[in-house]
């Protein structure tokens, strides 16, 4: 029922990797923490078992570089790539503490649209990241008589952990 798009999205990095003099996360082994934090339909919050499918982007990974936050034109390729070119950032700001993005989706599958606002939010140190990414908006579902509205939050955390 929820296109492929959506869970991709979700698992967006709100910074990639990379060295940049002027970001302010050192270079180094980072480890990213990526989970779901919840997705409502209607307002009602969904139960496990409802979104499984979203539970695939949920996971452990390490990398050598740094997270990126000081490249507008990265992230609005990057959301691109991942959603197949259905999301476009709309605003990206940053400065040495954090960092926002807006955007917006049109995601078609399977007979269903999900056209989603698309937030994110992210805070950053030397040596940790917060990402806090959201999307929201109707999901028009084959057969149902109204369109809906998603709400899907997902949550990435980062820590440097040693040196490369």
């Amino acid at each position: 029922m929820i296109p492929r798009h959506v869970i991709a999205l979700l698992a967006l990095l709100l910074g990639g990797c990379g060295d940049d003099p002027d970001n302010v996360p050192e270079y180094g082994q980072w480890e990213l923490v990526r989970t779901l934090d919840s997705v409502t339909i209607d307002g009602m919050v969904l139960a496990p078992e409802g979104v499984a499918e979203f539970r695939q982007f949920e996971g452990t990974e390490q990398h050598c570089g740094e997270p990126i936050y000081t490249r507008a034109e990265w992230q609005a390729d990057d959301v691109s790539d991942r959603t197949g070119g259905q999301c476009e950032l709309t605003d990206y700001s940053h400065d040495t503490r954090g960092a926002r993005l807006v955007g917006r989706c049109t995601i078609e599958g399977e007979g269903v649209e999900y056209t989603p606002t698309l937030t994110g939010r992210s805070t950053f140190d030397a040596t940790s990241t917060r990402d806090v990414v959201t999307m929201e908006g109707t999901l028009t579902v084959p057969g149902d008589s109204s369109p809906h509205v998603m709400k899907a939050i997902a949550v990435q955390e980062g820590r440097r952990i040693d040196d490369c």
